[in-house]
């Protein structure tokens, strides 16, 4: 794996679901990201809330992928992450693909990454939250962190 992007999912409505203001938002993070992927091959993993799982389809389209969703990407007062249980889910795709997209919540892009990078790339990293629509890409290479917005 070259790349982790970690992308917080669009805005939502009562209905727990995009409105079309927020599928234009994913759409347009989605070609932002397609133009560093150069070709690569990319996998997509989301939590298995609506607003993610419908996030995780206009990237998919974008990048011309489906996408896989686990309940461990989910995260909310009454479901708290786990950062080693994800980091595990991703140590187990990182060698099929050049690039792992995971599409979940606040809880995940705030901490993610830099538990990531310290894990897995023994480097330190300051990630911290980002808006609902915008992504953290993690350069596995180059241990870079860019904040990616639409």
């Amino acid at each position: 794996m070259k790349q982790l992007i970690v992308v917080r999912h669009g805005q939502y409505g009562h209905d727990d679901r995009l409105n079309d203001r927020c599928r234009a938002q994913i759409g347009t993070l989605a070609e932002k990201l397609k133009s560093l992927m150069n070709g690569a091959t990319v996998m997509i993993l989301t939590s298995t809330m609506d607003r993610a799982r419908e996030s995780a389809e206009i990237l998919g389209s974008t990048f011309g992928v489906g996408f896989e969703e686990h309940e461990i990407l989910w995260s909310e007062n009454s479901h708290p992450e786990d950062l080693p249980g994800t980091l595990e889910l991703v140590r187990s795709r990182k060698d099929e693909v050049d690039v792992l997209v995971l599409v979940t919540h606040y809880e995940y892009v705030e901490e993610f990454p830099s538990y990531f990078a310290r894990e897995e790339l023994g480097t330190s990293m300051h990630s911290r939250l980002i808006e609902k629509g915008e992504a953290w890409v993690l350069d596995c290479l180059q241990k870079t962190l860019t904040h990616v917005r639409p």
